[in-house]
């Protein structure tokens, strides 16, 4: 399998999974064709390099590829966490965070939101919690505007 092949399929794959233009990705120059050959890849997401693990399945050159750290598409973030804040709140909730529109993330990375309830604003400590994006917040305590 050439690395042209391999960088082509794996950009469209996450064109398609993640709704962005198709990423540069590098791969080796070559992985066997043979069912369980694995390899390295490194693509550039929004200025991010992300590793790319991946597996040959068939003899046709089918590879299953999944991303060595966690991606965090931003605005399915920010919707499930105003979801969740919601529920906190009672009232609908305003949220943007502070990051890339996909961010390349290792487990225990933080980042900031800020979540608008009503007229008040109030910040968010977000932590991944793991390789498939998963998040957890904490609400900072309130500072009233001087």
């Amino acid at each position: 399998m050439s690395a042209a092949s391999l960088d082509k399929d794996i950009a469209s794959q996450f064109a398609r999974s993640y709704h962005i233009a198709k990423p540069p990705v590098h791969c080796p120059r070559s992985v066997p064709a043979v069912a369980g050959s694995k390899f390295t890849c490194t693509a550039t997401l929004d200025g991010q390099a992300l590793r790319v693990n991946g597996s040959v399945t068939g003899s046709r050159g089918q590879v299953v590829v999944k991303p060595a750290t966690a991606l965090v598409a931003t605005k399915v973030a920010e919707a499930e966490l105003a979801k969740r804040l919601q529920a906190t709140f009672h009232q609908k909730v305003g949220l943007t965070c502070h990051v890339p529109a996909l961010l390349v993330a290792t487990q225990g990375r933080r980042f900031g939101c800020t979540a608008t309830v009503g007229t008040i604003k109030r910040q968010l400590a977000v932590t991944v919690t793991g390789t498939a994006g998963a998040l957890s917040y904490r609400v900072l305590p309130y500072k009233r505007p001087k």
